[in-house]
């Protein structure tokens, strides 16, 4: 998989093919086949072995909390390292079958498994925590250099004061470099990641 792995980080999710895969080995299509079915099973197994390669504690820490925002950040370092992963795992109801990716899961739910939540309530906040690592992980995946973004942004600059003067618009038109690094796909993960775990805080305290 290593191999995979090596193409999509050097050319992008939609280089990884099973032939591109196999002539990265130096081996014939067909011979691969033998030992991976198919382009699903070649994705599986690429998710498996990243994740795998961040296993999390087999118990847990400080508590929940600790335990939560642990599991987020070892996730978001793997996202950081190889950021075209997101596109396949966040935003769909239909994840890769990795049992290494399912274990974050478990491990998430078992963080509050003491708590007081029914089992889908259990899931629902392993879910909630994913969503916020990987809602930032996707900007990551689409993120451009520093340079590419100044760039951008200068070459628009007419447009976007003609937007800001069609309507009053106070403070969005306040928008400079400050508000720009606010939003990075860091700072949007350390913002989403702390709004996730207070308002799961709520919850907690209400059935407790």
């Amino acid at each position: 998989m290593e191999a995979a792995i090596r193409i999509a980080d050097r050319e992008g999710l939609e280089a990884l093919s099973m032939r591109r895969t196999a002539a990265e080995l130096g081996v014939g299509v067909m011979s691969q086949y033998r030992h991976v079915p198919d382009k699903d099973a070649l994705i599986d197994l690429v998710v498996e072995t990243l994740f795998a390669a961040h296993p999390l504690p087999a118990h847990g820490t400080d508590g929940w909390r600790a335990d939560l925002e642990l599991s987020a950040r070892r996730e978001w370092e793997i996202y950081r390292a190889h950021p075209w992963l997101a596109l396949i795992v966040a935003g769909t109801t239909r994840p890769p079958l990795a049992a290494s990716m399912m274990a974050y899961t478990d491990w998430r739910m078992r963080a509050v498994a003491d708590r007081g939540l029914a089992f889908p309530e259990m899931l629902q906040v392993a879910v909630a925590v994913s969503a916020a690592v990987q809602g930032s992980a996707l900007t990551l995946a689409r993120a451009t250099s520093a340079a590419e973004d100044e760039a951008w942004l200068a070459s628009r600059q007419s447009a976007i004061t003609a937007v800001f003067a069609s309507r009053d618009l106070p403070l969005i038109s306040q928008f400079g470099a400050a508000e720009f690094q606010a939003v990075t796909p860091q700072n949007m993960f350390e913002f989403m990641l702390r709004c996730t775990l207070d308002g799961i805080k709520v919850t907690l305290a209400d059935r407790a």
